[in-house]
């Protein structure tokens, strides 16, 4: 009966995102993928190292939104905090300006993070909250037309997953807050997103993730809502 019940919810979550990403095409909302492959290796003095490689598509899938690579090194303080700092080179596709000469081209954006993460157990339940500041450097700046480079941001992020008795797959899901720092308003909300997901622990060092995402962004040049199919792998040295 619960493998049954598992794989009814699982078919449900598909039928979901297909009501979705039509829904979206048929009110102008993008359609998007993203896909990434993560490496970690976690140290007995707390410290964790990883490497997540990322690809997305956008514009319903026909055009490719961007790259990164991502290196972090987190460290847990103790059974409810943890922190880290991380570095992010990403390679955006721009759809360019029609004011200048470069109608599209890569733009390099080098990104540095520092985060604290709490956690809470209640019952089958974990909670966390992560507090992350980010900064943003575009490399390619003179060419687009954004008005802050490097952009600051405050990014705060509420997850909750449930661990489910004998059975690899924890559903999971997570609201997450953009909030720009050094903008013309100060303290404004910039994007906000929400996840919702399934984790599939394949063995003790390997788990699959999907989830379905929905962002909403305001940025002049960038901004958009969007439908968005993930899919992730991770691996543990």
């Amino acid at each position: 009966m619960m493998r049954i019940s598992i794989r009814h919810f699982y078919f449900t979550f598909l039928l979901l995102l297909t009501g979705l990403s039509g829904t979206a095409v048929g009110q102008t909302t993008d359609f998007g993928l993203w896909n990434d492959v993560e490496i970690s290796k976690k140290f007995n003095n707390g410290m964790t190292l990883s490497f997540v490689e990322e690809f997305r598509l956008r514009n319903e899938l026909r055009t490719v939104d961007k790259f990164q690579s991502d290196l972090d090194l987190s460290y847990k303080i103790n059974n409810f905090l943890n922190a880290g700092i991380s570095y992010t080179l990403i390679n955006y596709y721009h759809p360019g300006n029609k004011s200048h000469d470069y109608l599209n081209y890569w733009e390099t954006r080098h990104r540095f993070n520092i985060n604290a993460e709490g956690e809470y157990n209640l019952g089958r339940f974990k909670f966390s909250l992560r507090e992350r500041f980010q900064t943003t450097y575009r490399v390619l700046d003179s060419l687009s037309t954004a008005d802050i480079n490097p952009k600051l941001l405050l990014r705060s992020k509420l997850s909750v997953t449930y661990n489910i008795p004998k059975i690899p797959v924890e559903p999971f899901a997570f609201c997450e807050f953009f909030q720009v720092l050094n903008g013309p308003m100060k303290s404004q909300i910039e994007e906000y997103r929400f996840s919702a997901g399934l984790k599939y622990k394949i063995s003790k060092k390997m788990s699959l993730k999907t989830s379905y995402l929905y962002s909403d962004e305001f940025d002049d040049e960038e901004g958009q809502r969007a439908n968005v199919v993930t899919f992730g792998l991770s691996y543990k040295l």
